[in-house]
């Protein structure tokens, strides 16, 4: 036989590396065994040995998974061991020497042996479709373990050859194994199955499964085209059945979602089922599965569910009415009522309706989508409530508001739980009250009710108990960390008797934070201290009271104040002047909170007289430094005589009547000329020296309006009753009666006006019966003197003038009349100060 040139060559290169693997395994220093091999099963015990070559003189070592034992044995002169015991994992083993660069080592492999296969099953999917196996492969084995399918064919009286077909584990299900094998024969052939495991440890082999076709064909799952539903039930109708004689239609509530319930097939048609007793107004979903027939195969998968909703019905069951009252002073009633849960609503809640019958003031209606109404205000009320939805209403619930108060349960007790419950309990009502005739019957039930401290409006619970029930356990729509408060009624057939009872919970810490202190009032000796109450999220309990703490300014503790926990203000007394810290916490049955406060000061009281007496010394104050500065200005003539004149400009202008003038009365006398005496100045006329005179003309009645003042008759003398010596005074007199009535006088003015001679040491006289003589007020004379004195004094009150008043002596100067100097003429109005 002939060999080609590569041929040799690639027997040479392999000999050659025997060659060089054998002399390597000569060379190595050492060698490593096991007394069991090195595959070994799990929890095994056994012995590992490292033998040395002669020339390893130097120490030796062993390791396992590269970590150094101290604890080895030495067999003899070349060789050490160590015990192994239950061993748990694959680990390799290295023996060293020292001085020599290649170690020897060991790797041992762990696992266990293959179980028996179990729950060996076959099915057929489809008439026509191939045969899938599946069966339990037992424990993992941590070894590498080849899972086989062997087939087994009866045709007749003839047996096939077994046919072995790979098993593959399933991702989803890591201990389940399955393999497909094709059809073969007909539907009659019976086949034998079984499947095998092995691995290096061992292998296993299950029981043997016979069958036939007819016995594990599944039909394909069908599909649920339709769902009919009412109120009460619903109608399933399936497609895709081919050949199947049996229906099985499955249902359960979409809700949550709850348990499925098999409705087994009944005679008819196997495209349809009927599904009844459902509740109404709820969804539901439905499956569907077939079978050929009762021997004939197994059932198929479920089908995709379908879901739909029941129709509505009126609502089946009353409302539970209750009713709360406010302490305002109106007593404001707010009534109350639990929802319906879902079976007993049957439909969707629409709107609740609320029918008073008040006894005052008649009937009235009320809809709301609330479960409370509140403001309600009646002395006695027969309330009826109704819920609706789309097909009707609720039966009626009736309440009489107020109920007559009665005789209340005794002795009502709370007793916490750990497992976040109350119990409540109470001894029954005392029947005294029948001796004293007012025995209101039997009790014919109990309620208890309770909500979180402060909000018994939106919280509202309520639980009804039998007349024979004397306690109650709490455990639903309670809330750990909260405090509440509640009350026990024992309901009689038109009367009810409350026992109120408070701070119950169910779990409690110490509170979070403390209350909302206010700003301290403080009046003298004395602060007031106010504060709000901790805020619900932070209370974590049932708070049972405040505790004050007031500290000076050297730290030292000025007292401890405990307040119960419905107070919101407290007065301390007595306090020295000083600087102060308050605090405050809050305490709960588990212990205090955390503190909150502020400072405020005491002043002393020598520096915080009273109100009324600091009022009165400022006033005093003022009203001295007022008076000091208006006698000093008082001092000044010039302006003692300025405010004299505005002072006397204020003061409302005294007019005489001319009417009881001298000369008015003898003109009233005789009717005629009247010579009245002008004295233009105390020191110009003497006794000797002969006055001026001025003519009055009495004008006839009628005439006054046609008089001129120019045509008057010169008029000289002083009249009696002057205002002034110095000033000569014209009158234009009222009507005088006259004792000749076709001769009266009328005169229209009530106001004066004055002219003054030019005074002094002139001694000149003035003539008032010049025609072109000029009339001042006051003279030039008198006007020059008085400006010498003002430049001399303080001219503070120049610009307050009168011009209307005749003793002002800062008059405009008068025009020049032309003619005869009439009082008409002189006529002044005094607004022009005014304004």
């Amino acid at each position: 036989m002939a060999h080609s040139p590569h041929g040799w060559w690639s027997i040479l290169i392999g000999i050659t590396l025997l060659c060089a693997i054998g002399s390597s395994r000569a060379n190595k220093p050492c060698t490593a065994s096991s007394s069991i091999g090195d595959l070994v099963l799990l929890g095994s015990s056994f012995q590992v040995f490292c033998t040395y070559q002669a020339s390893c003189r130097a120490s030796t070592s062993m390791h396992i998974d590269k970590k150094k034992i101290h604890k080895i044995l030495r067999y003899n002169s070349t060789t050490i061991f160590l015990n192994v015991t239950n061993i748990s994992k694959n680990t390799t083993y290295t023996c060293l020497c020292e001085g020599e660069p290649e170690p020897c080592g060991l790797d041992i492999d762990t696992g266990y042996p293959p179980d028996l296969p179990e729950n060996v099953t076959c099915v057929q999917k489809g008439q026509f479709g191939e045969v899938m196996c599946t069966w339990r492969r037992g424990r993992e084995t941590h070894l590498t373990t080849t899972s086989v399918l062997w087939v087994r064919a009866v045709f007749g009286n003839s047996t096939a050859g077994s046919v072995s077909y790979p098993g593959s584990g399933s991702r989803s299900d890591p201990g389940l194994v399955s393999a497909n094998f094709p059809i073969s024969g007909s539907v009659q052939t019976e086949y034998s199955i079984w499947a095998s495991s092995s691995n290096k440890l061992g292998s296993a082999v299950s029981t043997t499964l016979n069958f036939t076709l007819d016995h594990i064909v599944q039909p394909l799952p069908p599909v649920v085209s339709q769902v009919e539903c009412w109120s009460l039930g619903c109608n399933v109708r399936v497609e895709g059945a081919q050949g199947a004689q049996l229906l099985e239609v499955q249902q359960r509530t979409a809700q949550g979602p709850g348990p499925w319930i098999l409705h087994p097939h009944t005679a008819g048609s196997v495209w349809n089922q009927s599904i009844v007793s459902l509740q109404p107004y709820t969804k539901y979903e439905f499956q569907a599965r077939v079978r050929l027939s009762h021997r004939r195969g197994i059932w198929s998968d479920w089908s995709q569910p379908v879901s739909n909703w029941t129709q509505e019905e009126a609502p089946a069951k009353a409302l539970d009415v209750w009713y709360t009252t406010s302490n305002s002073p109106n007593n404001s009633i707010t009534l109350h009522w639990k929802r319906l849960s879902h079976t007993e609503a049957r439909g969707k809640i629409r709107v609740y309706k609320v029918i008073v019958h008040d006894t005052l003031a008649g009937k009235s209606e009320r809809n709301t989508s609330m479960n409370h109404i509140s403001g309600l205000s009646c002395s006695r009320c027969d309330v009826t409530v109704y819920a609706l939805n789309s097909r009707g209403s609720s039966p009626p619930a009736h309440v009489t508001i107020p109920l007559r108060a009665a005789q209340p349960p005794q002795n009502v007790m709370c007793r916490n739980h750990s497992n976040h419950s109350v119990t409540i309990s109470w001894r029954r009502p005392a029947t005294a009250g029948a001796a004293r005739g007012t025995w209101d019957g039997a009790v014919s039930g109990y309620l208890l009710e309770w909500f979180p401290v402060g909000r018994q409006v939106e919280k509202l619970r309520w639980k009804r108990l039998g007349p024979n029930e004397t306690h109650t356990v709490i455990r639903d729509n309670i809330k750990p960390f909260e405090c509440y408060e509640g009350a026990v009624y024992a309901l009689y057939e038109q009367a009810v008797g409350r026992a109120q009872f408070e701070d119950f919970y169910t779990l409690e810490l110490v509170p979070s934070a403390g209350p909302s202190v206010h700003q301290p009032v403080v009046e003298g000796d004395k602060v007031t201290v106010s504060w709000s109450e901790v805020p619900l999220e932070h209370r974590r309990g049932c708070v049972i009271n405040y505790t004050i703490y007031v500290e000076n300014s050297e730290r030292k503790d000025v007292g401890n104040y405990v307040r119960s926990a419905s107070e919101r203000s407290f007065t301390i007394r007595g306090l020295p002047p000083d600087y102060y810290q308050l605090w405050m916490t809050a305490s709960t049955a588990s212990g205090q909170g955390p503190r909150a406060g502020l400072s405020f000061f005491i002043k002393p009281q020598s520096l915080l007289p009273d109100s009324w007496l600091y009022t009165m010394i400022l006033v005093g104050i003022t009203s001295f430094s007022m008076f000091f500065v208006l006698l000093c200005l008082y001092q000044v003539s010039s302006l003692r005589r300025r405010v004299s004149t505005l002072v006397h400009c204020l003061m409302p202008d005294i007019v005489p009547d001319p009417a009881n003038s001298k000369w008015a009365k003898e003109c009233a006398k005789e009717k005629g000329e009247l010579t009245l005496h002008l004295y233009l100045s105390e020191s110009s006329v003497s006794e000797e020296e002969e006055p001026d005179t001025v003519e009055v003309q009495e004008l006839p009645e009628g005439s006054w309006s046609s008089w001129n003042p120019a045509q008057r008759t010169d008029i000289s003398g002083t009249p009696e009753d002057a205002i002034h010596p110095s000033l000569h005074l014209l009158f234009m007199p009222q009507q005088i009666p006259a004792t000749d009535p076709s001769t009266t006088a009328y005169f229209q003015s009530s106001y004066l006006k004055s002219f003054s001679q030019e005074s002094g040491s002139s001694g000149q006289t003035h003539d008032s019966q010049g025609t072109d003589m000029t009339v001042d007020y006051i003279s030039t004379h008198v006007l020059e003197g008085r400006e010498e004195k003002e430049e001399e004094g303080l001219d503070v009150m120049g610009f307050f003038s009168c011009p209307q008043n005749p003793l002002s002596p800062f008059m405009n100067p008068l025009v020049s009349f032309g003619g005869k100097l009439t009082l008409d003429a002189v006529r002044i109005d005094c607004s022009e100060f005014l304004d």
